[in-house]
C-alpha cells in the first residue's frame, strides 16, 4: 500500500476477497470415556474428571489439540500401576464443543448420573500451550530488530469456580515448581467445556488460553510449544495428583 501511494498509483490498486463455506447438517458425534478405578477404599467411589474436547475449528492444532495431547499423556501417566490413584479418575473426550446438540459434557452427566454424583472435582482441559506472538521492538537505527519477534506461551487463564482455596494455592505453587504461564488473578471461570459441569456444584476447574492464532486457520502444528506441553503435562500430573490426595471439604468447601 505504501509503495502505491508513493508511486501515484493507489487510486488504480484493487483487492479482492473470497470466502467459500460449507454448512452441514445431521451430523453425529460420541464422547470419548477412559476410566483408571481407585485403589483406595475410602475414596475409591469418588470420581475427578479429567475433560478435554476434540472437535476444532481450522487445523485446531491449539483448539485443542494441545489440551487434548496433554490429556492423553496424563491418562497413559496415571494408567501405570505404581501411579494408580486414590480416586476413580475419568478421562472425557467431549466431542461436542463447538456444535450444540452434539455430545459433550452436558450429555455426559445426563447419561450417567451415578458418575456425576460421585464426582467430587472436574478438571477442563483446553488451549494450553499455543504460542504467544508479540510485535518486534526495534532497538538499533539499523532495523535489526524489525525482523525479530519473541514468542513463548500465551497467558493460561486459571478457573476454580468455586474459588477453594486450597486448589488456588496449587496454581501458585505450580507457577513456581513448573514454570507453566499462568496469570495471577484469582478466577472463578468456568467456560468452555467447564460449563457443562457447573451444575454438578462442584469445583470446576478450567485451564484456558487465547492466544493471537485462536480459532484462525493459524491453529497449525507450529504454533504450538513443545516446552509448553511437557510443562503443562507435568504440572498437571501433580496437580491430580494432589486433588486426589486431598479432602472432599479441602475441594469443595
Amino acid at each position: 500500500m505504501n509503495q502505491a501511494a508513493m508511486a501515484g498509483n493507489l487510486s488504480r490498486l484493487q483487492m479482492q476477497l473470497q470466502l467459500r463455506s460449507e454448512r452441514h447438517t445431521g451430523l453425529t458425534a460420541r464422547n470419548g470415556l477412559a476410566i483408571i478405578p481407585g485403589k483406595h477404599p475410602s475414596h475409591g467411589d469418588e470420581v475427578i474428571v479429567i475433560n478435554a474436547h476434540v472437535d476444532a475449528w481450522f487445523d485446531g492444532a491449539g483448539d485443542n489439540g494441545d489440551g487434548l495431547a496433554v490429556q492423553v499423556a496424563l491418562a497413559r501417566y496415571f494408567a501405570r500401576p505404581e501411579n494408580q490413584p486414590q480416586r476413580t479418575l475419568v478421562f472425557v473426550a467431549s466431542a461436542g464443543h463447538h456444535t450444540p446438540g452434539l455430545h459433550g459434557p452436558r450429555q455426559l452427566v445426563r447419561m450417567n448420573p451415578e458418575l456425576a454424583d460421585n464426582t467430587v472435582v472436574a478438571l477442563n482441559i483446553e488451549h494450553v500451550a499455543q504460542r504467544n506472538f508479540t510485535p518486534a521492538r526495534s532497538q538499533f537505527p539499523d532495523g535489526y530488530r524489525e525482523y525479530v519477534a519473541d514468542s513463548a506461551e500465551a497467558p493460561i487463564v486459571a478457573g476454580v469456580s468455586n474459588a477453594a482455596p486450597f486448589i488456588n494455592d496449587l496454581f501458585g505453587q505450580g507457577v513456581q515448581r513448573y514454570g507453566v504461564n499462568f496469570v495471577s488473578d484469582v478466577s472463578t471461570m468456568a467456560s468452555g467445556e467447564g460449563g457443562g459441569f457447573t451444575p454438578l456444584g462442584i469445583a470446576v476447574v478450567t485451564t484456558m488460553q487465547a492466544p493471537p492464532l485462536y480459532h484462525t486457520s493459524g491453529e497449525v502444528l507450529e504454533a504450538i510449544s513443545t516446552p509448553g506441553l511437557e510443562r503443562m503435562a507435568r504440572f498437571l500430573a501433580w496437580f491430580i495428583t494432589r486433588l486426589d490426595q486431598a479432602d472432599a471439604q479441602q475441594l469443595n468447601p
